[in-house]
């Protein structure tokens, strides 16, 4: 990709998100905030083939979860995120030049048509951003790199929309995963204190089943808006470690939204997998007003990252 399309890329399309990166590095002394497509320091071909490498290798070494259902991208996949959509990252660099990754995630747009739909979120004719996969450095010493990525993809999305009003903002996360929803919480609490609306509502949840088993936890679906804030039900979500975990989590979701009205199932496949989306006809929970209690459950397992050998990228380097 030639240099002049990746400065038109962030003149235009990348221009809201570059510049709430370059407001949140503000804040840090040794911490860079960027959209790494627009980020100077890594243009050359040959910087970006170690990058995409070196983001491969921080979501195989950062990422816990089942082990049978993995969400890692490999080198080739984050590659084909990096060519359809921006990726914002923060990172450090250190004494020797090398760069630290911190955290990273990828913002997905959709377009549902009659012969091509997101199974996730099977709206007819939706257009829409999709804000999940966020993901940050274990057991690092720098906090709230999370929800500073929230807040600059959230406060980009609000200006976009003012400007372009006919697409959802979707917040996806783990029935389990408080964190996440904590980071998205605290991007709409950052949005709020710039004197604008913002916050999330669930609108409803998916499965993954394979062979009729599920296969990952039920996964909660957010709707941001910005417009009157807006105080819903206050819920609980509390689970336990069974030996059926996936389905006992299934089990209290069911019990605590069946007020709510839950829709019958929209069934779409995804590759191997069959995901059942159900909609709410009330969708009056906000996410500042839920509590998650994984009691455990969120820990992940004992999964053994692939083997990595190779040196991390050098700033200014042109070599892999």
């Amino acid at each position: 990709m030639k240099r002049t399309r990746f400065f038109e890329r962030c003149s235009h399309s990348y221009q809201y998100l570059t510049q709430m990166c370059a407001r949140i590095t503000e804040e840090y002394p040794d911490i860079t905030f960027s959209v790494v497509q627009c980020d100077p320091n890594f243009q050359s071909p040959m910087q970006i083939i170690s990058l995409v490498k070196d983001i491969s290798d921080f979501y195989n070494e950062n990422w816990l979860g089942n082990a049978d259902y993995i969400h890692i991208p490999d080198a080739r996949k984050v590659l084909d995120n990096y060519l359809k959509y921006p990726i914002i990252m923060a990172y450090k660099t250190n004494a020797d030049g090398e760069i630290e990754i911190l955290g990273i995630s990828t913002l997905k747009y959709y377009q549902n048509t009659d012969t091509c739909i997101n199974p996730y979120y099977p709206i007819p004719n939706a257009r829409f951003f999709e804000v999940t996969g966020i993901l940050t450095k274990q057991n690092s010493e720098e906090k709230n790199i999370g929800k500073k990525i929230y807040e600059i993809i959230i406060e980009a999305l609000e200006k976009y929309q003012s400007i372009m009003p006919d697409f959802d903002v979707i917040f996806v996360a783990d029935c389990r995963n408080y964190m996440s929803i904590n980071g998205a919480r605290g991007g709409a609490h950052y949005i709020r204190n710039l004197g604008k609306n913002a916050y999330a509502k669930i609108i409803g949840f998916y499965t993954v089943r394979e062979n009729g088993t599920l296969v990952e936890a039920p996964t909660f679906i957010a709707k941001f808006s910005f417009d009157d804030y807006y105080s819903g039900s206050k819920i609980e979500f509390a689970y336990e470690d069974t030996d059926d975990l996936f389905e006992s989590m299934l089990e209290k979701i069911r019990c605590n939204l069946d007020k709510f009205h839950i829709n019958e199932a929209i069934y779409n496949n995804d590759e191997t997998s069959e995901v059942a989306f159900y909609k709410l006809d009330d969708d009056s929970i906000n996410l500042d007003d839920i509590t998650i209690l994984p009691n455990g459950t969120e820990k992940g397992n004992d999964r053994i990252p692939w083997p990595v050998t190779r040196k991390r990228l050098k700033v200014g380097a042109n070599n892999v």
